[in-house]
């Protein structure tokens, strides 16, 4: 069933006052010429363009946009079915092109035929407004029907008399809607068109109301504007200062601008909130709203305008009725900036090349920043940097700073005893759905200065002292434990390993004892140093063999370590293991007691380690693999090594080879 709908007195009772002023001014146009559309004009705009609007409107044509020509412009959208929002745009323009084309009619005709756009009159001269009505009204105030003989559709509407059908929408249900937030869809219904008529909606009223104790009920203060969407346009939409107030009820009716229905289809009527840009966080900890449909008025092609009613008004829940909650800008879109480690090839533990007479750069740690459901803007990051060897960081630690994608985002910070760095005025934003890898530089000193070789620095980024806002402008707490690069050594000379491969080869022999496995590590070592080195020739099995991959580094006089891991708890008495080093590169040259290898020179080495089955206990049907421990290296050639790498060697292993039967 249908019913009338009225129109609101606080906005009637403005129009009514300024209309009232308008016919007062001029009942007749002496002139009506044509308008052209030549640019949005709206209070405050001035010049030919206002002139030429005026007299399209019967109003004074002083030349200035002011109340007087808002109030005529509002009238005339209300009766074209525009949003009746003053704003003179396109689709008014477009609509006022059509109406002064000369002759002497009254204000707002341009025939003798129909009702004026801007008084509501008779063009004909005579007669008066419906009951309910006054001059500026859309609609009567006592009967809801059209002041000014029905509206005119946005559209031709094909067909007779119509009707529609509401159904409640489930496209949204408990949405959340944050702070600063424009246009969240919250409630939506299907509009259907019978089979006898194309339908144009000419306005809806919708209400809401927020029944938690001690949160404030008026939907103004979460809310700037309700919306109104129809095939993915806004065709509508009101200032939520302009509600009215009934009890805790706040509603407001909506004109909605061409919008039409054709005959047999069923389309969706979408409402949507935008939130104010700033909500009070005790405002948004337990609100609860409900939105609902009062009525939706529309008019067939016959131009019988018609109220179909909704939901009852100032009632809690209905059939359309859908709850919805407005949170801080990031509760409602998740916004959030987690911070985790990224590249290992930059954290794990390296080898650092310092100089002996020159500063030198090194990226010693390489995080993850992660920006969810919202731009993140981060304008301050914290460091920690620690140094081994020279305890005070700032003798021997120039200066740090982050650089993105290869561009340096900081200024290059100094750093002071203890090691603690602030990277202010940062000023960068990560898009939200982005990862990026944030890098933390180094600039050391030479090892002429306090620098040593052998020295270490770490550098441990500090998440929560992070500053960084969500899309709403909010303070946003970074996430996430704090990312700790390796521990890096500094030497002036040194190897580097670069590379690896491995073979892990099972034999069978005679099915009993002499079965064995064969477990090969190949390692390129790079000696980046500007001296020859010497990695001593010889291996050592550090530690006992055991399931464990925890590897024991070896001693300077154990040369190349490696371990010995089992798939199962039985391991191979140390008779039933051997191993030998050999190389087979021209960069290689075996002395007396070590391999040669030459500054800016890669050699390739080969560990064999075999595991035979001559002995008690049984090692049948076990698995075995070897990891490189570590070797050393000296400026000389030497048996004893001066120093022992053991930097990133987790993927220097064999894969499992099994003893069989």
């Amino acid at each position: 069933m249908s019913n009338l709908l009225s129109i609101k007195s606080k906005y009637l009772l403005g129009v009514m006052i300024v209309a009232a002023v308008v016919v007062a001014f001029a009942m007749f146009a002496t002139t009506a010429l044509a308008y052209t559309q030549m640019g949005t004009l709206r209070v405050g705009s001035s010049g030919s363009q206002v002139v030429s609007l005026q007299a399209a409107l019967g109003v004074g044509a002083d030349g200035s946009f002011g109340p007087i020509t808002k109030a005529a412009v509002m009238a005339f959208q209300s009766s074209h079915g525009l949003v009746a929002d003053g704003v003179v745009g396109p689709l008014t323009g477009a609509a006022l092109g059509g109406v002064a084309s000369g002759g002497s009619y009254p204000a707002g005709c341009s025939s003798s035929s129909g009702y004026s756009v801007t008084t509501g009159l008779p063009c004909s001269g005579g007669g008066s407004l419906p009951a309910g009505c006054m001059p500026g009204y859309a609609f009567s105030s006592t009967t809801g029907m059209s002041c000014t003989g029905g509206a005119a559709p946005a559209g031709p509407l094909a067909g007779g008399t119509g009707s529609i059908t509401l159904t409640a929408s489930g496209s949204y249900s408990s949405e959340n809607v944050g702070e600063g937030d424009e246009d969240i869809k919250v409630m939506a219904v299907e509009v259907e068109a019978d089979n006898g008529s194309d339908v144009q909606l000419l306005s809806t009223k919708v209400e809401f109301i927020q029944d938690t104790a001690g949160d404030p009920k008026q939907i103004w203060k979460y809310a700037s504007e309700v919306s109104v969407w129809f095939d993915g346009e806004k065709v509508g939409s009101a200032d939520t200062d302009g509600f009215s107030k009934s009890g805790n009820y706040y509603s407001a009716t909506i004109p909605l601008d061409g919008v039409i229905v054709r005959a047999g289809k069923k389309m969706e009527l979408a409402f949507s909130v935008s939130a104010q840009s700033s909500l009070e966080s005790t405002d948004i900890d337990t609100d609860d709203w409900n939105i609902d449909l009062i009525n939706l008025r529309f008019q067939d092609a016959d131009g019988i305008v018609i109220s179909e009613s909704g939901d009852a008004a100032a009632t809690a829940g209905g059939t359309y009725a859908k709850t919805f909650d407005f949170d801080s800008f990031a509760t409602a879109t998740g916004a959030s900036l987690t911070l985790t480690l990224e590249d290992d090839a930059i954290n794990d533990v390296h080898l650092l090349d310092v100089d002996d007479v020159l500063d030198t750069s090194h990226a010693i740690t390489s995080i993850l920043m992660d920006a969810s459901g919202s731009d993140i803007w981060v304008d301050e990051m914290v460091s920690t940097i620690t140094t081994n060897g020279e305890t005070d960081e700032s003798v021997i630690v120039i200066s740090t700073w982050i650089e993105v994608a290869g561009v340096r985002i900081s200024d290059k910070e100094d750093v002071i005893a203890g090691g603690a760095v602030t990277y202010n005025d940062l000023d960068y934003t990560i898009s939200a759905g982005d990862e990026e890898e944030w890098i933390f530089w180094v600039e050391m000193q030479d090892v002429n200065g306090d620098l040593d070789n052998g020295d270490d620095v770490q550098l441990t980024v500090d998440t929560s002292g992070t500053v960084a806002q969500d899309g709403s402008g909010d303070t946003l707490t970074a996430a996430g434990t704090d990312p700790v690069g390796g521990v890096h050594i500094m030497h002036d000379n040194g190897i580097r390993l670069v590379g690896n491969s491995q073979v892990a080869t099972a034999f069978t022999i005679d099915g009993v004892n002499n079965d064995r496995v064969e477990l090969e590590l190949i390692f390129d070592v790079f000696n980046y140093g500007d001296v020859t080195l010497y990695i001593p020739d010889g291996d050592t099995l550090t530690g006992t063999p055991s399931t464990s991959a925890t590897t024991t580094a070896p001693s300077t006089t154990q040369e190349v370590g490696y371990h010995i891991q089992t798939s199962g708890t039985v391991t191979p008495p140390s008779a039933q293991v051997s191993a030998v080093l050999t190389e087979t590169d021209d960069d290689l040259t075996l002395e007396t007691n070590a391999y040669e290898l030459k500054s800016g020179k890669t050699g390739t080495f080969n560990l064999k380690v075999t595991i035979s089955a001559d002995e008690n206990p049984s090692i049948d049907n076990v698995g075995f693999r070897a990891l490189l421990a570590g070797l050393g290296w000296a400026t000389s050639d030497v048996a004893t090594a001066a120093v022992v790498y053991t930097a990133n060697l987790g993927d220097y292993k064999t894969n499992y080879a099994t003893i069989a039967d």
